[in-house]
């Protein structure tokens, strides 16, 4: 399907500037934002599921929560801080910042944070953004759900409202929108807000949409976003969904939309497909844009919810698939089983390997409802190579040899997923593990058979802090 192009305003924005001292330099100087992981389970100060995000510093851990370590804000019941988190270089000063959304907020209006690591002209106040205070555009309302999913690259944060109302009267219940958040010096320049009903977008706005509840960035030959709306609705198949691709996110607005039912797009959308629910993006200069899509939905054969994914390739003009996996597929390890959801996350970089000609665009794809043995939603994550010659035999789990030796039933392994830190490794998050958490960071290889000892964090244990939900999100820096 080919783009379409509008130009929009920008709205001017001030800031809301948390009232703290600048970054968290003050808890800890020598931290760099490399991983990190949400807990927005987690209890504060008694507070249930107020929510915290555990960040990596070299062999030790910062706790990040609302109210100490240089982030604004008092931790309440229910905020879920961390149920969302992204790690880029936002505000252009060679140190990775930290994006973390608070989607329930305000009795799920929502908040986000940006947490400024030192860099290279000193080390900015962290921001707050919500709907309706320092510039940001919109009401901040119960239920909007800003900050479920963020996203960031440099210059930008990305920030998902899937449940924002709109329409005549918000009569689109739950039909979703993205705040394009333009950083520079610490200070926000403008946002660009995108839905369905304000742009010329692919798809109709409708109720239950949740445009927005995916996302991904990446600053290519142009700054793009890619944004999921799981809840679309395809003709009379309720929740099949849809992915956009946006060029220019900030001003001249570029968008590609694509479901099942694009022409050359395996498989077809049906009730529930949730296409979109996840999305990812990696780039390389001699490569088109490649952006993986998941359908955690997807039914094959008689197995439900047994999922899929969906790797397609953007030249700026139309997006095209390059690779459809699922269990099912010759050479995926596994068999399509009920409630795997295969593709539930996804996560896209750039790796080099001697055995290939050159850098090639790679995936790794999360089954946290895979049942391992009598294990059941142990979890999987998957690995594929996208290049002249796919490979898709890539696979690893908290049963593999180097991974701690502790795969449990409902551990969800892969429930989250991340490129890095380094351009060669993922994260992957098991909020369920023992009912605390854990997460895993693994080089790409070890996906492929190549042993490796991982670097195995559980709650509670080892210098971990204690947790809740411990790995429901992740990011990582991939220049790290």
């Amino acid at each position: 399907m080919t783009r379409r192009r509008k130009i929009v305003g920008v709205v001017a924005a001030g800031v809301l500037i948390a009232p703290v001292p600048a970054g968290i330099a003050g808890a800890d100087e020598s931290c760099e934002f490399r991983a990190a992981a949400g807990d927005p389970a987690a209890v504060v100060d008694g507070r249930t599921r107020a929510g915290a995000v555990q960040v990596r510093c070299g062999d030790r851990w910062l706790t990040l929560r609302q109210g100490t370590a240089g982030v604004a804000d008092e931790p309440e019941a229910g905020d879920l801080f961390g149920a969302s988190v992204a790690v880029a270089d936002v505000d252009r000063n060679g140190a990775a910042d930290l994006v973390i959304g608070a989607p329930g907020e305000d009795e799920g209006a929502g908040a986000v944070h940006v947490v400024f690591g030192p860099g290279n002209d000193g080390q900015p106040a962290p921001i707050v953004l919500r709907q309706g205070a320092g510039g940001v555009p919109d009401r901040s309302e119960a239920g909007d759900g800003y900050g479920s999913a963020v996203a960031a690259m440099r210059g930008t944060v990305l920030v998902g409202a899937p449940g924002e109302d709109l329409g005549d009267g918000e009569a689109k219940v739950d039909a979703g929108a993205v705040h394009v958040v333009s950083i520079s010096g610490g200070q926000v320049g403008g946002v660009t807000e995108l839905n369905q009903d304000k742009q010329d977008f692919d798809g109709t706005v409708e109720s239950g949409d949740r445009f927005g509840a995916s996302l991904a960035a990446g600053d290519f030959d142009k700054p793009t976003a890619v944004i999921g709306a799981p809840g679309e609705d395809v003709a009379d198949k309720k929740d099949a969904g849809m992915v956009h691709i946006v060029e220019d996110p900030v001003v001249a607005i570029e968008e590609t939309g694509l479901g099942q039912d694009s022409a050359g797009v395996s498989g077809a959308s049906e009730p529930g497909d949730r296409f979109g629910a996840s999305v990812a993006a990696a780039w390389v200069p001699a490569l088109p844009v490649r952006v993986a899509a998941g359908a955690p939905g997807e039914d094959l054969g008689d197995a439900a919810d047994a999922g899929m994914v969906t790797v397609l390739g953007y030249d700026g003009r139309q997006a095209t698939e390059v690779l459809a996996v699922h269990q099912g597929t010759a050479g995926v390890p596994g068999a399509s089983e009920d409630g795997d959801g295969f593709g539930t996350s996804v996560a896209a970089g750039v790796i080099e390997s001697a055995s290939a000609p050159g850098p090639e665009v790679s995936v790794a794809i999360g089954s946290p409802g895979e049942d391992l043995g009598d294990l059941a939603d142990s979890g999987r994550v998957h690995g594929v190579q996208v290049g002249s010659d796919p490979r898709v035999d890539g696979v690893v789990s908290q049963q593999t040899d180097g991974f701690g030796d502790v795969p449990r039933a409902k551990a969800r392994f892969g429930a989250a997923l991340a490129f890095g830190p380094g351009a060669a490794s993922i994260v992957a998050g098991a909020p369920g593990h023992e009912g605390k958490g854990a997460a895993h960071a693994t080089p790409w290889r070890a996906l492929f058979g190549t042993a490796v000892v991982a670097d195995n964090w559980f709650a509670g244990d080892g210098g971990v802090p204690a947790g809740s939900a411990f790995g429901s999100s992740v990011a990582a820096d991939p220049a790290g």
